[in-house]
């Protein structure tokens, strides 16, 4: 009985949780009266209506004009007016490029709004509401209009977007996933062929240095002096002995107090 009454709390407060997020919810989307649906399809409907009034192509054509003239007048310009001029300038071109592309999408969709497709989608948030509709055009073809909102209830942004198919939008995912793998798949061969280039440029230099060693010559040693004594030569080593002989008989004969040395043979000397 007690796990009974256990499932049961738990069940009961899983419920109130529940209903206390979509109570929440509720109170979030609806507090603003401004995101009301009702009113949010009116002031969307509004808002298509007047692009498909608009000739975009001949404001693109008015601003154009506006700014050639003004281009050359710039000599009639002050300083300071001319600056002003320029921030003026910067917002016509940006709002000459959305006429532009609004310009180029009657062009291919047409210019009248034939009927609307499918129902509303609501995107609604406590600070903002985007609400999505799909209109047929006199071509045939379909554009999807995305008009959002503050929450003071004001339109903040108008997009246009091309409707497309589940088939289409498939097929285009398709292709970005071949388009992607296949510059995953030449990156990897570029990333290949730089390895193999840095394999045969190894290559290369070692043969360049190979024939570099084997063109190099040995320079020949210079042979320094020698410093050793020449020895000298038969005639050079008889006139020496010759006057040592000389020189020690004088001395002989002195130290014997002989005047005359002819009576004194030397039969060897030896050198140390």
């Amino acid at each position: 009985m007690k796990h009974l009454n256990k499932k049961i709390t738990f069940v009961l407060c899983v419920l109130s949780f529940g209903l206390l997020l979509s109570g929440c919810n509720v109170s979030l989307t609806k507090q603003n009266k401004n995101f009301a649906e009702k009113k949010l399809k009116k002031s969307a409907d509004s808002a298509i209506e007047e692009w498909f009034k608009v000739d975009y192509a001949a404001q693109m054509d008015q601003y154009q004009q506006a700014i050639d003239y003004y281009d050359g007048m710039k000599d009639q310009f002050s300083q300071s007016d001319w600056e002003s001029y320029q921030t003026q300038r910067a917002e016509w071109v940006k709002q000459i490029k959305e006429f532009k592309k609004n310009a180029d999408l009657q062009k291919k969709y047409g210019k009248e709004k034939k009927k609307e497709v499918g129902k509303p989608e609501y995107t609604i948030s406590s600070e903002s509401a985007t609400v999505n509709i799909t209109v047929q055009t006199e071509k045939g073809k379909k554009l999807i209009f995305s008009v959002s909102y503050d929450k003071k209830g004001s339109q903040t942004e108008l997009r246009i977007e091309e409707y497309k198919t589940l088939g289409q939008k498939m097929g285009k995912a398709g292709l970005n996933t071949i388009m992607s793998m296949a510059i995953v798949f030449v990156v990897l061969i570029f990333i290949s062929l730089v390895i193999s280039c840095f394999v045969i440029i190894g290559i290369l230099q070692n043969r360049k240095n190979q024939k570099m060693a084997a063109s190099v010559q040995i320079a020949p040693v210079p042979v320094q002096p020698s410093t050793a004594v020449k020895a000298p030569s038969s005639e050079e080593d008889l006139m020496d002995d010759l006057e040592l002989v000389a020189v020690i008989t004088a001395a002989v004969a002195a130290a014997s107090e002989t005047e005359s040395a002819d009576g004194l043979v030397i039969r060897s000397i030896v050198r140390r």
